[in-house]
């Protein structure tokens, strides 16, 4: 059985392909003659989990349920890591150094299409069902058999796992219903004889699998032994009533009872199938499709389906695309799949030639269509109605299948429908063509990533292709898995055997030079688009170009108004016309129902070149209103989350007011609604830089702080800032570069850097003190106590703080008032003073509520909890942090919630809750190591620490707390107090 394993395997893949994983069997990894060695049960366990789900991410606790089962030990995440590195070194041995992902939560394993043998046997096995389909017999059992001889044994039946061992059970049943459909077919083409040694062989391994004991029953009758069929069938029943206390199934009763009466059914027919008739006038099929297996599978059953209650209805299909999305290809391929058993009376084709300046008439079709039928020239009609009627007559009794390629409308199709339900219609179009009810509407879009690598294969040789894996991907990702695009490409190094893949994926890497390079012959990107583009109205085409300007994948229905100059329902109804072309795709609804809309990257390059066509005026115009409108809706969300425009310095950039259900869906989630326009946000501070428009540049920057802080989005913070700083110097914004540098310290101080936030601090309050800026000093002098603070200097931090809460005073900004409060008033508890923290704690908690700020609210809640915590008010402060955590994942706040959560686990710990502390301590410790925060990470693990030392889980707690002190130490004296006392008192 190896060797026929190893035969088959040379067979799928030539000499080295690359790392192989194998799972039908023993669990192994090779690279030709070379094996891995997986002799370290965790390891192996772990890489074959990761192989059963590649390309998955499997989170940490799925795989420690892999490799530990229900009993994991104390440091088992450390020991998953240590698992972790052994697998990398496995893999490395066979030349896969990079295939071992990490991920925040988890772990994936990156393979090629093939690299695994149950890739192989399902393509295999489906190849055989496709050849079934057909009535190529022979075929399917070749694949069949190929597909089985992969198999080694029971699968992964070397691995002791309780999880692997469930995916085993699901493998080897699939096995067997392989077998089962072989087995069928080789009946079916007479091969019982062959046959029945191997089922003498299989139902006694699997007495209790009915379909193998029927095609014994059937082998044997066929070949002349019927009493010893009768006798595997009393066999079976027996040992179903034993083992089951169940009788037979009804099919194989009733197997047993023609066998008995010498049914006639029971004797074999061996049929060949028979071909499709003239006229048979499809073109070839690319040799080269791939992928789109669920929908060839779902258009061939609707085409295929007769169903009496559709007896006289049309059968047809619609599928509709941008150009060069593959329709052709797609009809072609389901077409030839269908012809031979489905439609015996054969098919027309016909080019409409929507997509160009010179349609088809459904006169000229209908001429082509009657000729082809055998009507004389001399007989056919003028009229294009007399036209129609009579094509319908000719193809009334008659199962054929059309294809209408590249139709424009409705109206040119409509005609050309046949009439009875013999006859099925498949169409391709750029449009949904939604006039006509009985024709079913299928959008096509572009090829996912692994199918675009694999045509890209096809056409430039699968050796040429492993030998670049990556820029071959690079490649399909630069066209966005558009076919033509991906054809293009192919054809040109296949022209050029010299030329690398690499040397391509350079020439396409300048967006500029891109649809440049996606010519070749007859063929261009660009002239696929441009059909498209040149056909729609003046109006719609300026709105794309305008659009493009902003560079964006998704668009919000409402930005076209901004930047056209017009109503919302106009601007939709635009939108709308560029949709149905196809060079904008409807996405999901917005909250307030109106479609979000999403560009292809080459359409996008393309429309964004369509754009010099406007004038620089028209352009500037539409990149300042675009921008205008951004800032009123970001405007309108901080107000919402901080009570009004408080706690930030605001430029003076115009704004234009947006519709009123987008205004009313920001105020509903305003920060939801900023993650979900995050990347239209910050693409809107790059085209604001590129136009110069220095005052909305940084005024939108600054305003995103919040989202940018609360999600712990740093490198879109510091990248949109460090734009904005180099625009407002280069123009001579003072304010602006004050406002971006306050705010680039806040990020460092977020980060806890206080060594690099402090001389961007000092710098920007001395600019707002040149301006007489208070809101502006107000926040960069709080920054600055907020320094000091973390750095110990708390006298220094004190006067800075009061310095703050004046100036915040002078702008009328009682947020940052309460936000100070909250500061200084964990001063006041570290010096002894509960009661003056309490009392400014307090008085803040009463303005946050009174101006409707939950973030700031969230905040003081907490402080509150822990001041009353330290007091000895466990209930009173586990009511606060309950309060406090409804904020924070209303406002889906990462960090807020890890605080809240070990505020949490304090109180529990306190009240004896030793199990719901663990609960909270470790939820503090999952959300840490998810936001990159290592000294939020080992105050989690000192408290869960603490609850392991009162449960006398001793190893647990000194192993936790060891690792959480090195950490704390330099920045957190009380933690460090705290975690040295609690080693101490350990046995």
């Amino acid at each position: 059985m190896e060797t026929e394993y190893k035969r088959s395997v040379m067979n799928l893949r030539g000499q080295d392909e690359g790392a192989y994983f194998a799972l039908l069997g023993r669990f192994e990894i090779s690279r030709g003659v070379v094996r891995a060695k997986l002799d370290a049960r965790r390891p192996r366990l772990l890489l074959a989990a990761l192989a059963c789900r590649a390309g998955e991410i499997m989170s940490k606790e799925d795989l420690i349920d892999v490799v530990w089962g229900d009993d994991p030990p104390v440091t088992v995440r450390s020991q998953l890591q240590i698992c972790v590195s052994a697998a990398r070194r496995i893999l490395a041995d066979v030349g896969m150094d990079d295939a071992l992902k990490t991920h925040p939560f988890g772990y994936s394993l990156i393979l090629e299409p093939g690299q695994r043998d149950i890739d192989d046997f399902a393509r295999l096995v489906s190849e055989a069902r496709a050849s079934c389909d057909l009535g190529h017999f022979d075929r399917a059992v070749r694949n069949y058999r190929s597909a089985l001889s992969l198999w080694r044994g029971s699968a992964l039946n070397d691995l002791d796992s309780e999880v692997l061992r469930r995916k085993a059970v699901a493998l080897n049943e699939e096995r067997l219903t392989v077998l089962e459909d072989c087995i069928d077919v080789e009946l079916l083409r007479g091969r019982e004889r062959n046959l029945l040694p191997e089922l003498t062989n299989h139902v006694p391994e699997y007495p209790l699998r009915e379909k193998l004991r029927g095609q014994l029953m059937l082998t044997l009758h066929r070949t002349g032994r019927r009493t010893a069929a009768l006798q595997v069938y009393r066999e079976g029943r027996e040992r179903m009533v034993q083992d089951l206390g169940l009788e037979p199934s009804d099919e194989l009763r009733r197997l047993e009872l023609g066998i008995l009466n010498d049914a006639p059914e029971l004797t074999p027919v061996y049929a060949q199938p028979t071909g499709p008739t003239v006229p048979r006038q499809l073109p070839p099929p690319s040799g080269r499709f791939v992928g789109r297996g669920d929908l060839v599978e779902a258009l061939g059953a609707r085409l295929a389906s007769k169903q009496a209650s559709d007896h006289q209805a049309i059968r047809s299909v619609n599928i509709y695309g941008q150009g060069g999305i593959g329709k052709t290809s797609l009809a072609i391929h389901v077409a030839h799949q269908l012809t031979q058993e489905h439609f015996p009376d054969g098919q027309l084709y016909y080019d409409l030639h929507g997509s160009g300046p010179a349609h088809v008439t459904p006169a000229r079709a209908l001429d082509y269509f009657l000729r082809t039928l055998g009507v004389t020239p001399s007989d056919i009609p003028e009229g294009v109605d007399e036209r129609a009627a009579m094509f319908r007559s000719r193809v009334a009794d008659r199962e054929m299948l059309l294809l209408l390629d590249d139709a424009a409308d409705e109206a040119q199709i409509k005609p050309l429908l046949p009439g009875g339900g013999g006859c099925a219609v498949l169409v391709t179009s750029r449009r949904s063509q939604t006039g006509i009810s009985m024709l079913q509407n299928i959008r096509l879009d572009i090829l996912n990533a692994s199918e675009s690598v694999e045509l890209l294969g096809h056409i430039i040789g699968d050796k040429r292709a492993r030998a670049e894996p990556d820029a071959v991907a690079d490649v399909a990702r630069k066209v966005d898995g558009l076919p033509l695009a991906l054809s293009i490409v192919g054809a040109r190094l296949a022209a050029a055997p010299h030329r690398t893949v690499s040397s391509m994926a350079h020439r396409i890497l300048d967006d500029r030079r891109r649809l440049d390079e996606l010519m070749h012959n007859d063929q261009a990107v660009r002239s696929t688009i441009a059909s498209t583009y040149d056909g729609l109205r003046p109006e719609v085409r300026r709105l794309l170009a305008k659009l493009s300007l902003f560079n964006m994948e998704t668009i919000p229905g409402w930005m076209a108004g901004a930047v056209a100059g017009r109503g919302p329902e106009e601007a939709h109804d635009l939108l709308d016309e560029a949709a149905a072309c196809q060079l904008l795709a409807a996405g999901e609804a917005e909250p307030t129902d109106r479609p979000r809309y999403r560009t292809h990257n080459l359409i996008r390059l393309f429309l964004m070149e369509a754009a010099s066509e406007l004038t620089e005026a028209e352009r500037r115009d539409a990149v300042f209103h675009g921008i205008g409108a951004w800032l009123a809706l970001v405007d309108r969300a901080h107000r919402q989350l901080y009570g009004g425009n408080f706690t930030l310095v605001r430029g003076k950039s115009p704004r234009w007011e947006p519709p009123g259900e987008v205004v009313r869906e920001v105020v509903a989630d305003p920060l939801g609604w900023m993650e979900r326009e995050r990347s239209g946000l910050v693409a809107a501070i790059a085209v604001a830089s590129e136009y110069g428009f220095d005052e909305a540049c940084w005024d939108l920057a600054v305003a995103l702080v919040t989202l940018f802080e609360v999600r712990q989005y740093h490198d879109d913070w510091q990248v949109t800032h460090e734009m904005a700083l180099q625009l407002v110097l280069r123009t001579g914004n003072v304010r602006g570069e004050a406002a971006t540098r306050c705010s680039l310290g806040s990020m460092y101080l977020s980060q806890r850097n206080v060594e690099q936030a402090l001389p961007y601090l000092e710098k920007s309050r001395a600019l707002f003190e040149e301006l007489g800026d208070a809101d502006g000093m107000a926040l960069s002098v709080r920054n600055i106590a907020l320094c000091w603070h973390i750095q110990g200097s708390l006298d220094k931090a004190l006067r800075a703080y009061r310095h703050a809460a004046d100036l915040f005073l002078e702008a009328g900004d009682p947020v940052g008032q309460a936000h100070i409060w909250c500061n200084t008033a964990q001063i006041h508890v570290s010096r002894g003073n509960p009661a003056l923290a309490e009392k400014q704690l307090t008085a803040a908690l009463r303005t946050c509520r009174k101006v409707g700020n939950p973030r700031v609210t969230s905040q003081v809640l907490f402080r509150l909890g822990e001041l009353q915590l330290g007091g000895g008010h466990a209930e009173r402060a586990l009511a606060l942090f309950r309060e406090a955590l409804t904020i924070v994942r209303t406002q889906l706040d990462q960090i807020g919630e890890g605080y809240v959560q070990r505020g949490l686990g304090a109180a529990h710990l306190s009240l004896g809750n030793l199990a719901e502390a663990a609960r909270c301590f470790q939820s503090a410790l999952s959300i840490a190591d998810a936001t990159g925060s290592p000294q939020d990470a080992a105050r989690a693990k000192g408290g869960l620490g603490e609850v392991y030392l009162a449960q006398r889980q001793y190893q647990r707690a000194r192993i936790l707390l060891e690792q959480a002190l090195p950490v704390v130490s330099g920045s957190d004296v009380r933690a460090v107090a705290r975690f040295s006392a609690l080693l101490a008192q350990l046995p």
